[in-house]
């Protein structure tokens, strides 16, 4: 009688214990040194309403700000498709360069955060250290139009936590780790009754 594929699959404990070693071994291989922290933002005023999820480095520069490195969500329903580039100046807001960074508290800085949306619209938020009072602004930019406006916002920012991939994968390795254990004592105790 040939054995089912059930039966062929079906490795060898010692075989086993080699998979789930490996497995462990090319997931936190794949891990990264330093995970992204996932952050929901939002910010409104008069006729503006925008919201999502960012991404940043998990640690902070000098100054406790951490920098940006993606962005999804929307702006007055229209979707949000990307981050514009640190270090220059979402179009027609020239030549006010954003650098993408955002402290843990939610505070700005003057450069701000470029938005790039779905219509061919920007959006640059900034907080505005020479406004009275000072607070946190919107520049929109609509090259198709031409069309800028400025609007007073209130940036809120919560919640940095670890990309959920990097803590599923973390969490794997360590289930994967456990398993090889368990695998490894079960083996040597069924050697020893021999």
């Amino acid at each position: 009688m040939l054995p089912t594929a059930a039966a062929l699959c079906r490795p060898a404990p010692r075989w086993r214990a080699l998979i789930c070693a490996a497995g462990t071994a090319l997931a936190l291989q794949a891990t990264p040194a330093q995970a992204d922290l996932l952050w929901s933002w939002s910010y409104s005023g008069s006729g503006v309403s925008a919201s999502g999820q960012l991404w940043t480095g998990d640690s902070a520069n000098g100054h406790g700000e951490y920098l940006i490195t993606n962005i999804t969500g929307q702006r007055n329903g229209d979707p949000i498709t990307g981050l514009w580039p640190a270090g220059s100046a979402i179009p027609g807001n020239e030549p006010f360069a954003v650098d993408n960074l955002v402290a843990a508290n939610g505070q700005l800085t003057g450069e701000g955060i470029g938005i790039v949306l779905a219509s061919g619209a920007y959006a640059n938020v900034f907080f505005a250290a020479w406004q009275s009072p000072p607070g946190d602004v919107e520049f929109l930019s609509i090259p198709a139009g031409p069309l800028t406006q400025e609007s007073s916002v209130r940036f809120e920012l919560t919640g940095a936590a670890p990309e959920p991939g990097s803590a599923a994968l973390a969490a794997l390795a360590l289930l994967a780790g456990w398993r090889v254990r368990r695998t490894v004592v079960a083996s040597t105790d069924q050697n020893t009754a021999r």
